[in-house]
């Protein structure tokens, strides 16, 4: 009991600095390093380099620069804004601007400063329409097909069954267009030029009709359901075919044969067509 006591008055006595001596120096924490601060990516497009900038319809798509376990560049960041700010880490970006069928792709570093890109897209408007003996049609009949023209002449295919009820984005330059009015044979071309910046508008004249095909008992009598039908150039290449009651078919001007099979006869009867005069193609069943 003694004994105790005398240990713990010789610790009591013991200076501050002899004990911390003894047991040695405090540990202390790990100093913190402040995390990197995300940088603002502002971006930017235009026509070319002098003209103003893009208003709508820019595309942008942020990817980092080293490929995911699926082979592919990750997408960071996407927007549909006209001059959109990212805020993302330092490190290294792929970015890419498409305006339609035109586009642009770089590399970008993000450090310790904000940075500005400005992509130049040179791209025009391609807008479609088509006229029959001067009226204008329904773009929802229309549809085309696009070739750019190369600097040797060749043609190489851009789009084919395109919708003509909006503006189509191409890159500046030549091009041979293709426009189809319904869905069989109604086709009229021309090459147009694509300025960037501009919208190009190519008016078609097309020469073509609407038929309807019926397969009667007596002329004027209702359509026999259930009948094949072929539509022939006098060549006897197939333009359409067709099973119905009465099929509507729209065919450029020139003359048919047309056949019709049911119930195991066929029939057959030529006709002409004649720009903008629609009508119905009767043949009798006997």
């Amino acid at each position: 009991m003694l004994l105790r006591a005398s240990l713990a008055l010789l610790l009591a006595a013991l200076p501050v600095a002899a004990i911390a001596q003894e047991v040695g120096p405090l540990a202390q924490a790990a100093p913190q390093v402040p995390a990197a601060r995300k940088q603002m990516l502002s971006l930017k497009a235009q026509f070319d380099e002098k003209g103003s900038l893009i208003p709508a319809g820019v595309v942008w798509r942020v990817f980092g620069s080293r490929n995911d376990e699926t082979g592919n560049l990750p997408v960071i960041a996407q927007s549909n804004e006209a001059e959109p700010q990212i805020a993302l880490d330092p490190g290294t970006y792929v970015v890419n601007a498409s305006y339609g069928l035109a586009a642009a792709t770089r590399r970008v570093e993000i450090a310790a400063k904000p940075v500005t890109e400005m992509f130049v897209l040179k791209a025009g408007g391609l807008q479609i329409s088509a006229t029959i003996n001067g009226k204008l049609l329904s773009t929802d009949q229309l549809s085309s097909r696009i070739m750019s023209v190369l600097p040797n002449g060749d043609r190489r295919l851009v789009g084919e069954g395109i919708s003509a009820d909006s503006v189509l984005r191409l890159p500046e330059g030549q091009y041979f267009v293709e426009c189809t009015y319904g869905d069989s044979n109604a086709v009229a071309s021309a090459e147009v030029t694509i300025l960037a910046g501009k919208l190009t508008e190519a008016r078609f004249r097309q020469t073509a009709a609407t038929l309807t095909l019926k397969l009667v008992s007596q002329a004027g009598g209702e359509a026999i359901a259930n009948t094949s039908w072929s539509v022939l150039t006098p060549g006897g290449d197939v333009i359409r075919e067709s099973i119905g009651a009465f099929p509507v078919m729209i065919l450029a001007e020139g003359n048919y044969t047309v056949v019709a099979r049911h119930d195991g006869r066929v029939y057959t009867r030529e006709f002409d067509v004649k720009s903008g005069q629609d009508q119905d193609v009767e043949l009798i069943a006997k």
